[in-house]
């Protein structure tokens, strides 16, 4: 019974995960129009790196220097790299696209642990790798002959965020089945914030914070807290209690929760070729994610 609650809770918890990260790329898209992208990485990992350190105070675990370490390692996977590709491609992309090409988590996820032996492959999961590939492929090129090379940088960025944050699921869960979400999490989010900075600092001394609208201000404060502090703690707990190919394979619902809010409050809405693309994504992480024992 305790086991079964437990389940629930991560359940719970990875749905909650996608609807805070599902409207992030809508926000981020409305701050990106007043605030460069290297800035928004800046305020996103400085402000929610230090908090959630205070938040989790990873020192009271007993965690090895080596295992320290290695959250400084998952750092650069899980948020600077991860938050930089995907903060960049957003600003030279869409939300509708962000969304589709999230989708490649759940494959990218499966595909890093078969490689690290730790799931086994079988045919139905390559071919669904192939066809989820054939699906992101499509979306990049349609994008490619219609929007120009700009549009493309954008997607193959996003493409990017998505394989290190699923390397970042699968190397992260020994740490996080060991010690829980919290301690890692507090460590990796601190030692994210010198990974970062360097790289932002000029872009926010150009930003002119004070005349910034409340509109913006607000989108900022979503960022920091419901997609970062909130979502990266949830879904840490979700992958202590389960498979990092079942975690991965509930980034499903971004799309639908994205399209949906993109098309509420910025007007976009998608044309034939996302569809296209969206089925052929989710027809391969459906292959993908079925008969985890096989």
């Amino acid at each position: 019974m305790t086991q079964d609650r437990t389940r629930g809770q991560a359940i719970a918890a990875l749905v909650a995960t996608q609807l805070l990260f599902g409207l992030w790329p809508v926000v981020g898209t409305m701050v990106l129009a007043r605030v460069p992208a290297a800035a928004l990485i800046g305020v996103r990992i400085g402000v929610s790196g230090p908090l959630l350190f205070l938040i989790a105070r990873p020192w009271r675990a007993r965690m090895s220097t080596r295992e320290i370490l290695a959250c400084a390692g998952l750092s650069l996977l899980g948020v600077v790299f991860n938050q930089a590709m995907f903060i960049e491609g957003l600003a030279r992309s869409t939300p509708i696209n962000s969304a589709v090409l999230g989708t490649l988590i759940p494959i990218y996820t499966v595909l890093f642990a078969v490689l690290l032996g730790r799931e086994r492959a079988s045919r139905t999961r390559l071919l669904g790798l192939a066809i989820g590939m054939a699906g992101a492929l499509f979306l990049i090129g349609a994008e490619r002959l219609e929007l120009g090379p700009e549009r493309l940088h954008g997607n193959l960025l996003l493409a990017l965020n998505c394989a290190v944050y699923s390397a970042y699921l699968v190397l992260a869960r020994p740490l996080l089945a060991r010690h829980g979400a919290l301690p890692v999490i507090g460590w990796v989010f601190l030692f994210s914030v010198p990974g970062i900075l360097p790289y932002s600092l000029t872009a926010l001394r150009t930003v002119a914070w004070i005349d910034l609208p409340w509109q913006v201000w607000g989108g900022l404060a979503y960022i920091v807290v419901a997609a970062s502090i909130l979502p990266y703690g949830l879904n840490a707990f979700a992958l202590k209690h389960l498979p990092a190919s079942s975690v991965a394979s509930f980034v499903y619902l971004q799309p639908l929760i994205t399209a949906l809010a993109a098309a509420v409050l910025l007007r976009q809405w998608p044309d034939w070729k996302v569809f296209v693309s969206s089925a052929l994504v989710f027809g391969g992480v459906g292959l993908v994610t079925r008969n985890r024992g096989a």
